[in-house]
């Protein structure tokens, strides 16, 4: 005979299992979150770079993520101090650039968490100057990725083959990046160039190209004031065309990048700006051929008008 209080049982079985999958599912998604990497990256150059290598296992927060910011005037808050302390990973570029990283990181002390330095893993590539702007070097970038991969191995070496594998594609996006700097050594080899201040001087030295009145450039940055003498010597040259292109940072506003672009542009010089920081979600190496293109476009522009006038 068929049983009522059976079929009752079976049927209160049958309803309890999808609850305890569903039980079971959301558990392992809560784990999963847990075991995910918190990575924070002084600057989004960096941040794009462990998203890179990192993929879905990785949580990355960039903290200087805009080129409207101006990193020498960046002030860090308590809720950077608290991303810091629950990290597992932190990169920052080193050299000063960040330096307001190093006390909050004195003052978040932690015993598993990782730094990396593109000043200490790039360090036998850096400027005779010790310029900070590392990142404008692909090589340091891939330097410093390759720290960050064995970094994220010793983390979570359950997915170290991901990291090594994106490794590798974080290398062959670069690919492109060379190219135009290949195309742009091409079309306008050997050139003399200047900056307002030395944030492309890395490009700069990979292009080949002669980056002069190097001394002002370093005298404007972090907002200090060169000399009358430096900007009387750096105005007459551009006045009378002693250099092919003028590089600008976008993210520096004040009277004296100002007056030097517009004396450039008056001059018939092309000008071109950089940032130090790429916009939040730009990919790395986007930006960097995003900004070749614009110089390449750039001296197009004025070959042209040369050739017509």
């Amino acid at each position: 005979m068929f049983s009522s209080h059976r079929f009752r049982r079976s049927r209160s079985f049958s309803l309890r299992l999808p609850l305890t999958l569903l039980a079971l599912f959301c558990l392992s998604a809560t784990a999963q979150a847990q075991a995910a990497i918190h990575a924070v990256a002084a600057e989004s150059s960096y941040g794009s770079m462990i998203e890179t290598i990192g993929g879905d296992h990785v949580d990355v927060v960039s903290l200087l993520d805009s080129p409207e910011v101006n990193p020498h005037a960046f002030r860090a808050d308590p809720q950077i101090a608290r991303q810091l302390q629950a990290a597992d990973l932190v990169v920052l570029n080193g050299l000063g650039f960040d330096g307001w990283m190093e006390p909050l990181l004195e003052s978040t002390q932690s015993q598993q968490r990782q730094v990396i330095r593109a000043s200490d893993a790039g360090s036998h590539l850096v400027m005779a100057d010790n310029n900070p702007h590392l990142f404008y070097s692909p090589r340091i970038m891939l330097a410093t990725a390759s720290r960050v991969a064995s970094a994220l191995e010793t983390l979570d070496p359950q997915h170290a083959a991901d990291y090594r594998a994106n490794l590798q594609a974080f290398e062959q996006r670069l690919a492109p990046v060379y190219g135009a700097v290949q195309s742009l050594i091409a079309d306008h080899p050997n050139l003399g160039v200047t900056a307002t201040v030395p944030v492309y001087s890395y490009m700069i030295a990979l292009l080949g190209y002669a980056n002069r009145y190097h001394d002002i450039q370093f005298a404007s940055m972090d907002n200090h004031q060169p000399s009358a003498h430096q900007v009387a010597t750096f105005t007459q040259a551009l006045e009378q065309h002693e250099v092919d292109l003028l590089i600008y940072n976008q993210q520096v506003h004040n009277r004296l990048t100002e007056s030097q672009v517009a004396t450039a542009k008056q001059a018939g010089i092309p000008t071109v700006g950089v940032s130090a920081i790429p916009l939040h979600g730009e990919d790395y190496a986007a930006w960097q051929v995003r900004q070749l293109d614009a110089i390449h476009a750039a001296l197009d522009k004025a070959e042209a008008g040369a050739k017509r006038g």
